[in-house]
């Protein structure tokens, strides 16, 4: 918000940052799985070890000509492969080529935030 009052929402927001900051600090510590020696020269168990390769999982776009005004929407990978994009109250499925294509510009949708889920051999 712009205009007079928005050193209080400053304050505010930065008050809820402070207490949320333990909570932050403790969920973003991540244990990455390292493959161990099972003896005469195996390694880990099929389905542990990390292949570098990571695959799309969701997008969150953008859609307007500028930050202060536009549209949010995110776009869902479902277990089967498919895609959903979830736009305020409809969810819409959507084919594999529509999500590659949010490349913005204008008044289209520009991925803002993508999510990836690494890939285990």
């Amino acid at each position: 918000a712009s205009g007079s009052g928005s050193g209080a929402a400053d304050t505010e927001m930065a008050e809820a940052l402070d207490r949320a900051a333990p909570v932050a600090a403790a969920d973003s510590v991540v244990a990455v799985a390292k493959p161990k020696k099972l003896g005469s020269g195996s390694t880990a168990p099929p389905g542990t070890r990390l292949t570098g390769f990571y695959e799309l999982q969701a997008v969150l776009t953008h859609k307007g000509r500028s930050a202060d005004s536009g549209h949010y929407v995110s776009w869902v990978r479902q277990p089967d492969g498919s895609w959903i994009e979830f736009d305020d109250h409809q969810p819409n499925p959507k084919e594999t080529d529509q999500i590659l294509a949010l490349k913005g510009g204008g008044d289209h949708h520009m991925g803002y935030l993508l999510m990836y889920r690494a890939q285990f051999i």
